[in-house]
């Protein structure tokens, strides 16, 4: 089970916010400082986002093989909501399994171009775990196993950088879960999806803890022999 190797529960949103006490400590220490900083990056956030749907546009105009080296080469690109835009079209089942791949790629290598001193790094790791979800899910609609595990380590190594934010967590064991019910490793799925229920139940999303819920009573019912912790 790759996603529950990290046994952090912090609870921190999800939301795009630099480390606080390193703000403190490089803005001398005082709470005034502190809020200055947090609210310059929150401003540069919402610019960011305010720009990313025309850009997101502008890169996925260019045909698959352009991307990619556009998003290299030009710095306008290196934008948190660009690369939330290619995540966000990476899950949508128009994409198919293929485009969804590539979006996914696109996403990753869009956060590895982030700017560290606008976003902080554990946020970013967040938000690679959710990228290599998204290709690992294509992965496996593909039917390339050897590169869903890939995937699947990549995100762990990624989670285990991050902010500790439950919901991602959550999201990831979901995903392994889907994975080890698809090789016939039910009691595995339906652990997975008991540690999601029990990180969405802490966070308080209702719809979320349903819905993983619901899927692991499935799995029980359809192996009634298989251990059900």
């Amino acid at each position: 089970m790759l996603m529950a190797e990290d046994h952090r529960r912090v609870r921190v949103p999800q939301t795009v916010e630099p480390n606080p006490s390193l703000l403190l400590e490089e803005d001398g220490g005082s709470v005034d400082s502190l809020l200055a900083a947090l609210n310059r990056v929150r401003s540069a956030l919402d610019r960011e986002r305010a720009e990313a749907p025309a850009l997101a546009a502008e890169l996925l105009a260019l045909s698959p093989e352009a991307r990619e080296e556009q998003l290299r080469r030009e710095p306008r690109f290196h934008n948190w909501g660009v690369c939330e835009l290619l995540l966000a079209r990476s899950l949508e089942k128009e994409a198919g399994p293929p485009g969804a791949a590539h979006l996914a790629a696109l996403a990753l290598t869009g956060a590895d171009l982030l700017d560290p001193s606008r976003h902080a790094p554990p946020v970013v790791a967040d938000l690679k775990a959710r990228a290599w979800a998204a290709a690992g899910e294509a992965r496996l609609r593909q039917g390339d196993l050897p590169g869903v595990e890939d995937a699947l380590r990549s995100a762990a190594s990624c989670l285990a950088q991050g902010t500790g934010d439950l919901l991602v967590e959550g999201r990831l064991l979901e995903f392994e879960a889907r994975v080890r019910r698809h090789q016939g490793r039910s009691g595995e799925a339906a652990a997975l999806l008991k540690m999601a229920a029990a990180r969405y139940r802490e966070i308080g999303d209702g719809e979320l803890l349903a819905r993983v819920l619901a899927e692991r009573e499935a799995i029980l019912r359809q192996n009634p022999a298989r251990p059900s912790s």
